[in-house]
């Protein structure tokens, strides 16, 4: 998905201040959204490079997705992402094809959250070098976000995504935040993702829907407007 638009507006983010600054642990959030993983009692075994080295008496796996992953997966991204279909948000995740699944898992860092055996939750880190994100910041990209209806509610999204940001990008890619970008129409995710401790940096409408581009500093000893660029093609 590459994104095209207007130049974006001066980055107005609070100061941050290092005593309250968003723990990396995971963020209370709502029932009906993400749980709180601190509070889940289950066994996780992480794999980050070898997919096929998992313990077999693990309640919850963590790892990178593979090819023998594509179908289940197509069909947890299509199931999490009918609301926006329904609201009629043209986000390519909720119209992914198997093609697609595929080129996903080959070209990015596709991770998920299997909970005895099933795919509960899926996040993938965009390793496209898109010009347009470059010009808004120089943080890694995150998308295609899903938690699985029978999973939703139980804190497996919140913990996916803690593991990704502190395991994965600040981790194994030294990066010291994140963004990504959704749609202010969906009724909860961009408020979702602020209790998570993301800023809305930049806005612009996309294929005429309106877009928030938001970003989180996951190392609290950088100034996260460092990595925010302010003009087109400047820093």
């Amino acid at each position: 998905m590459t994104f095209t638009g207007p130049k974006p507006y001066a980055y107005q983010a609070p100061k941050q201040n290092r005593s309250t600054e968003p723990s990396l642990s995971t963020t209370e959030l709502s029932d009906n959204h993400l749980k709180s993983a601190n509070s889940s009692t289950d066994t996780v075994h992480s794999v980050i490079d070898s997919p096929a080295a998992i313990h077999q008496q693990s309640d919850i796996i963590l790892r990178q997705a593979e090819g023998t992953d594509t179908e289940e997966l197509l069909q947890v991204i299509l199931d999490a992402y009918e609301p926006l279909r329904q609201l009629q948000i043209p986000f390519p995740a909720g119209y992914a094809t198997l093609e697609m699944i595929q080129n996903n898992i080959a070209a990015h860092e596709c991770y998920l959250l299997i909970k005895n055996g099933a795919i509960a939750a899926t996040v993938t880190l965009d390793r496209d070098d898109q010009p347009r994100l470059k010009e808004l910041s120089s943080l890694p990209f995150i998308r295609w976000f899903a938690v699985g209806p029978r999973f939703k509610g139980q804190g497996y999204g919140a913990q996916l995504l803690n593991w990704l940001e502190q395991e994965i990008i600040a981790g194994k890619h030294g990066q010291p935040g994140v963004m990504l970008a959704t749609a202010t129409r969906h009724p909860w995710l961009a408020p979702m993702y602020e209790r998570r401790g993301y800023y809305t940096f930049y806005d612009e409408n996309h294929n005429g829907e309106h877009i928030v581009f938001m970003a989180k500093l996951l190392d609290p000893e950088q100034e996260l407007q460092s990595f925010i660029h302010t003009t087109t093609g400047g820093k």
